[in-house]
């Protein structure tokens, strides 16, 4: 089926279903191409849309007749939706070679709209152009932060080895003590022996001196030394972990990738069609599983996502309660709630979503998601996610080859 009668099936069975007897799903489309050509000359003759009309048995038929000019007008605008959109058709030809008033005027209202919308992105991107140059090239030398780095890390150490050699002298003084008041000791028992028997005792007493005093001290001399190396081992590890020149912390990545400029645009029209409900009525777009009321507060909350009003978006996108019923919904709330430092919120949806399969923004999904997991501390998640965006060929594989490049990883 073409598009033209889709649309006019669109328009006009809701006005059909409770007046005809005949079942209108076994209607061939014929019938609805040939009633789509001959309702755009519907203003100038409207005979044939009435002849298509009896054939289908209709209980009121006027009460059908009546509402005709407002499927008519319905119609025109349609067709000038899709001229606009360069989908060019017969009928379009028709309406532009016949000068149809309404489909003209319509055609210039969409295109002055389109035109101003396009002058009024330009313009924000010219007074952007100057903040995202001076982000772009403000860096410290990095010869300025090799050289701070290592003054830093060699006065901690230097201190840290005087603060060793004190300790290493306390201890040793100490020993020192220790074979002093033993040697005296000894010498006070043996004292009281006679003299020649001190004299024969004499090396065999320093001897026994000398094991129990090497046993001991020498341990307590290996278990310092010991640990004065592994605590230098400690710091050159610490002193790595800390200085990685032109690495951003986490806060920085997430500001920066998650700022307005960095997130890609999504294509909101395309959120639409794939959305739309199989039950239209009245020319209207349904999202799927919602009404037509909650399809109007879903389209306000995502003009004002397009607005930068995250917030108030996020507030309407909450109410709709999105989960499970339509992912589209749901991927702008989660977007929002990242926008709006709901990040856990917002990695819980991004999980949910990144679990369909096939969705049609699993891309958004896992790069925003991965912005989740930077904010949380969960490198090693956001580096799979970016990891897989970046090698193969999608609108976010140089961003998050760039934010692989400047992640901390200690």
């Amino acid at each position: 089926m073409n598009t033209k009668s889709t649309i006019i099936k669109g328009l006009i069975l809701p006005l059909l279903l409770k007046s005809t007897q005949v079942d209108i799903a076994r209607v061939p489309d014929t019938f609805w191409e040939q009633f789509a050509s001959d309702l755009i000359h519907y203003e100038i003759d409207a005979t044939p849309i009435y002849a298509s009309l009896y054939k289908l048995e209709l209980q009121n038929p006027e009460d059908v007749f009546e509402k005709l000019s407002e499927v008519y007008s319905s119609f025109i605008k349609e067709l000038a939706e899709e001229y606009v959109l360069d989908n060019q058709s017969e009928l379009t030809t028709k309406l532009l070679e016949s000068k149809n008033e309404t489909f003209l005027q319509e055609v210039s209202f969409l295109k002055t709209m389109k035109a101003v919308i396009t002058k009024v992105e330009r313009q924000e991107l010219k007074k952007n152009v100057p903040l995202l140059y001076n982000r772009l090239v403000f860096e410290l030398d990095e010869e300025t932060l090799r050289q701070v780095a290592k003054k830093k890390t060699r006065e901690d150490l230097r201190n840290k080895f005087n603060k060793w050699d004190e300790e290493l002298d306390e201890e040793n003084s100490k020993l020192q003590r220790e074979r002093s008041k033993n040697f005296s000791f000894s010498g006070v028992k043996f004292s009281l022996a006679d003299k020649d028997l001190i004299e024969a005792n004499e090396s065999e007493i320093c001897s026994s001196n000398n094991e129990d005093n090497d046993t001991i001290p020498k341990a307590k001399v290996i278990s310092l030394l010991w640990m004065k190396y592994v605590s230098i081992a400690a710091i050159f590890i610490i002193g790595f972990m800390v200085w990685q020149p032109n690495k951003l912390s986490i806060d920085e990545l997430f500001a920066q990738y998650n700022s307005e400029e960095s997130i890609y645009s999504i294509d909101y029209n395309n959120v639409a069609i794939i959305s739309e409900s199989g039950g239209v009525r009245g020319g209207e777009v349904l999202f799927q599983n919602h009404t037509k009321s909650e399809t109007d507060e879903a389209m306000k909350a995502i003009e004002l996502f397009k607005n930068n009003n995250y917030e108030n978006a996020k507030k309407i996108l909450t109410d709709l309660n999105p989960r499970g019923k339509n992912n589209n919904i749901l991927l702008f709330l989660a977007i929002a709630q990242l926008k709006t430092n709901q990040v856990e919120q917002a990695v819980t949806n991004l999980e949910y979503l990144n679990t369909r399969s096939n969705y049609e923004f699993a891309n958004e999904v896992k790069f925003h998601l991965a912005l989740g997991y930077i904010n949380q501390n969960e490198k090693r998640k956001a580096k799979d996610l970016l990891v897989a965006l970046a090698t193969t060929d999608n609108k976010y594989s140089k961003t998050s080859q760039d934010i692989l490049d400047n992640m901390r990883w200690f």
